[in-house]
């Protein structure tokens, strides 16, 4: 069916990518993405001659993974209206939501090595935008055995409990930090990835709020994966442990190592909004699929002689489905498009291609660290910004993200579980995505957070 962009205006620009991303969707992901949930051992979904390559080939090929990356290293952003990474997300839940997360997620250590003050490792960013074969993958390792959802109150004042500090650990010797510890078996693409954006313990008196940010290679000795979570939704997706055994970790590597930048404050909402406004975008897309899917069923299928579509129940129950998706699609392009809105300025598209903005960022950005180590006064002045309850625009903008993403993940579910009460038995058909879609939008009301302990974070920034 059709949709009206409501929002924004589809240029010449923006139509041409939506159709790229869309004619990959169509040829690629969906096709694989149902191939590989039918697998029975997640193992064979990372197989050397699985079809996964296939998408990372595909998708790279296209070079749909530069709109992440700017100019300065080869990539697009900056280039494009802000709203063209909003609708890479969406129609790439639109396709699979498993594959989705795996493909956006892969670039984000590379995105965050841009603003390192070492030349080897902001030039990460020009190999990942390089590689058209898929051999580059990043991860977002931040998810513990023992704390998942703890993370998420790490925006809150329940983060500062020691019972809550990381579990993987990071000591401080010479030049070189010590990891011990593990991230959880839910890390996406974490048995297939090279690089992580790897969250660490640092303080452990300060729970989570004594938390640094690491660009970690992981081909470091002492690290080993654990093997690929077997799981009910998302199958195409690649998840799993990784192990950190008395690795040595070169401290050019941190990238954020004073503790509670990742906390009650600003910042932190706004690294909070920004991974679940990915997620709501993804998950939007993955409801209008399924309200797609729906309407061609009730269109061309007959119950007691009569077509579905011209029943009267049924009609009154696909409207509010639209409805529902919709406002959910709108809600997450908004939230997203708020934060990326600032790549879209000319300043910004300009600064985007020089690789000095970059050198510039990476090394205030470790002046500063160096400085609120040394002077108590430096540490006065951010305590004043880490005030939850002081408005700010990053605050702000964090909340509708949360809000976004529960809203999607929430949407997509309960309209597959209207559209599976459709379909009837034709829903668990080979042929058919609508099961398979009902179980990938019910592991996305945790990824990311569960939703509840999303809200309940948020809470204080409303």
């Amino acid at each position: 069916m059709g949709y009206l962009d409501l929002d924004v205006k589809m240029g010449r620009k923006l139509t041409a990518l939506q159709e790229t991303v869309r004619d990959f969707g169509r040829e690629v992901a969906r096709p694989a993405g149902m191939a590989l949930d039918r697998l029975h051992d997640p193992v064979e979904v990372i197989a050397k001659k699985s079809i996964l390559w296939d998408v990372f080939r595909s998708f790279r090929e296209r070079g749909l993974h530069r709109l992440m990356l700017p100019a300065a290293f080869g990539g697009t952003m900056g280039r494009l209206p802000s709203m063209a990474t909003v609708l890479l997300a969406e129609e790439l839940g639109y396709a699979d939501g498993g594959l989705a997360i795996s493909l956006l997620v892969s670039g984000m250590p590379f995105s965050f090595a841009m603003l390192s003050a070492d030349a080897e490792i902001r030039d990460w960013a020009r190999a990942y935008v390089e590689d058209t074969r898929g051999e580059i993958i990043g991860c977002w390792a931040i998810t513990e055995p023992d704390h998942g959802t703890d993370w998420i109150l790490g925006v809150s004042k329940a983060g500062s409990d020691p019972r809550l500090a990381p579990g993987l650990t990071a000591v401080k010797k010479g030049n070189e930090y010590i990891l011990n510890g593990w991230k959880a078996a839910w890390v996406s693409n974490g048995t297939i990835a090279t690089h992580a954006v790897l969250h660490v313990g640092l303080d452990a008196d300060r729970g989570i709020h004594g938390s640094g940010i690491a660009l970690c290679p992981l081909n470091l000795p002492g690290i080993s994966r654990g093997m690929p979570l077997n799981k009910v939704g998302q199958r195409a997706l690649n998840q799993g442990e990784i192990i950190f055994d008395e690795v040595r970790l070169p401290e050019k590597y941190m990238l954020i190592h004073i503790p509670g930048v990742f906390g009650a404050n600003p910042f932190g909402h706004a690294f909070l909004g920004a991974a679940n406004s990915t997620m709501g975008a993804t998950f939007a897309g993955l409801a209008r699929a399924v309200l797609d899917e729906t309407l061609t069923f009730v269109r061309n299928h007959t119950r007691d002689g009569v077509l579905l579509a011209e029943r009267e129940d049924i009609r009154i129950r696909m409207f509010r489905m639209f409805a529902r998706v919709e406002a959910s699609r709108l809600l997450a392009r908004k939230a997203a498009d708020h934060f990326l809105a600032m790549s879209a300025g000319p300043l910004f598209s300009l600064m985007s291609r020089f690789k000095a903005t970059y050198w510039t960022a990476g090394k205030a950005l470790h002046a500063y660290q160096n400085a609120y180590e040394k002077y108590s006064f430096v540490r006065d002045l951010a305590a004043r910004f880490d005030n939850p309850a002081k408005p700010h625009k990053l605050t702000e903008w964090g909340k509708y993200g949360v809000a976004s993403k529960i809203t999607a993940t929430e949407t997509a579910y309960d309209v597959a579980g209207e559209a599976l009460k459709i379909f009837g038995e034709a829903a668990f058909s080979p042929e058919s995505p609508i099961e398979k879609m009902l179980r990938d939008a019910r592991a996305a009301m945790i990824e990311d957070g569960v939703n509840d302990a999303l809200a309940m974070a948020s809470y204080e920034s409303i």
